[in-house]
């Protein structure tokens, strides 16, 4: 019969002894064995050791665990825990990195001078401080729940420095966070809003012949994201019950990802995301717009909805034709689930999804304006935070704490942050004589 060891113990005093805390331990045979100590804390600490010991010689299975299996482990106990979407999609890449980087395999041989190395590598390959900040919390994160779990003897302190990185390395994505010169200049804001309202009328023959259209169907959804400042997942996420005509504002409480090409709405990452905004007379005029627009689709769809049903009854009869016409119904519930959406695509349900369709139209109208600059979709927001701040920083009703909470800041301090370029632009676009100069 196999021996069962026994996890128990306590910590008692013994008065009148230099050592008076006894920790008092049971063997698998039911034997008491003691040890004593001058304080609680090194009893616990003791009791805890020899617990671990135990639950040790109870797991021999989970000695030498390689990376990347723990890895495996660790994303799906986030993942079944309810970690959002996008969040969870993030450690993911954390992960990969983590175990691109590291120069070992098993898991209790991390160690500070480990992490180091592997900061120092996704470093030299161009990677922001905030990336690297963040694999070295996963590392950590990964490290600490494999010590709970006893999976490594105990947890590590990993003393690893974030080092500065490399100028002009950085990747593509870690260039678009901070506005640098990803917005659009006063001209060419300009020129973006005038190909973004440009029309042409079809020739005789053609599809739509005579009436005037879009040259870029998507456009008002590009100037509503740039009249508002919104995030391009918080404007995709938008739906007409959001908007009150009344008060002219737009309540932002949602955004939306896309995950392995899912269309996932979520609530905001933090706090500060939940907002409501007060419309300009230009994002007004966009609104309004688009309004047209989703009144024109609903029209449409429901005339096709209506065509496909009397095409039906034409074609079947009895349960052929019930079954038919529940098969057209649910098609046209899920058209109108998508249909609800402000920033939903323009030629809907017909045409690419919202997310595609706004960044292939930016590219295409970037590209007519013979911008010479890169700037993003997420730019139409710097954009807008820019030129907001630098054209009403000096009115009387003008509050920055106020103008931040619209932006969906957490203070003020966070966009000066971001934002370091708006005193900088103001400055350099103000025309002085030699008299404006102050003394030395």
């Amino acid at each position: 019969m196999q021996r069962r060891e026994k996890n128990t113990g306590q910590v008692t005093i013994v008065k009148g002894r230099a050592k008076p805390y006894r920790a008092t331990t049971i063997d698998a045979r039911g034997k008491a064995h003691s040890k004593f100590f001058k304080t609680q804390t090194e009893a616990n600490a003791y009791l805890r050791q020899i617990n671990n010991q135990i639950a040790q010689k109870k797991n021999p299975h989970k000695k030498d665990v390689t990376i990347y299996d723990y890895a495996a482990v660790f994303l799906r106990e986030k993942k079944d825990g309810g970690m959002k979407p996008r969040s969870y999609q993030t450690l993911m890449g954390h992960v990969d990195l983590m175990c691109d980087y590291l120069d070992v395999d098993m898991l209790g041989e991390i160690d500070s001078d480990q992490v180091q190395h592997m900061l120092n590598k996704l470093n030299n390959a161009g990677y922001s401080r905030s990336v690297m900040g963040k694999v070295k919390q996963t590392v950590c994160a990964i490290l600490k729940k494999a010590a709970a779990q006893r999976v490594i003897d105990s947890n590590p302190v990993i003393d690893a420095q974030i080092p500065t990185p490399n100028s002009g390395k950085l990747p593509d994505k870690e260039k678009s966070r901070k506005p640098g010169d990803n917005y659009l200049h006063r001209d060419e804001m300009a020129n973006y809003e005038r190909e973004c309202r440009r029309t042409y009328t079809p020739g005789r023959y053609t599809k739509n012949a005579g009436q005037e259209i879009l040259v870029h169907p998507a456009a008002y959804k590009l100037l509503f994201i740039m009249h508002t400042g919104l995030r391009e997942g918080e404007a995709l996420a938008l739906e007409w019950s959001d908007y009150d005509q009344h008060s002219k504002t737009i309540t932002v409480n949602k955004n939306v990802v896309y995950y392995k090409g899912q269309k996932i709405v979520q609530t905001p990452k933090t706090n500060s995301g939940v907002r409501v905004i007060v419309l300009n007379k230009s994002a007004f005029e966009d609104i309004n717009t688009l309004k047209h627009q989703f009144d024109e689709q609903t029209e449409e769809l429901a005339r096709r909805e209506k065509e496909e049903l009397e095409a039906a009854r034409r074609q079947f009869a009895g349960a052929e034709l019930t079954d038919a016409e529940k098969k057209i119904r649910k098609k046209y519930v899920e058209y109108n689930k998508e249909h609800k959406y402000i920033c939903g695509s323009s030629t809907f349900p017909f045409g690419s999804s919202a997310g595609v369709s706004l960044g292939q139209t930016h590219r295409k109208i970037c590209k007519a304006i013979a911008l010479q600059h890169s700037v993003t979709v997420h730019g139409l927001r710097h954009t807008y935070v820019t030129h907001s701040y630098i054209n009403h920083k000096n009115d009387a009703d003008f509050d920055l704490e106020t103008f931040s909470r619209s932006i969906g800041h957490k203070s003020a301090r966070t966009t000066m942050e971001i934002y370091t370029h708006l005193n900088m632009t103001e400055a350099k676009n103000i025309q002085r004589s030699e008299e404006d100069l102050k003394d030395f």
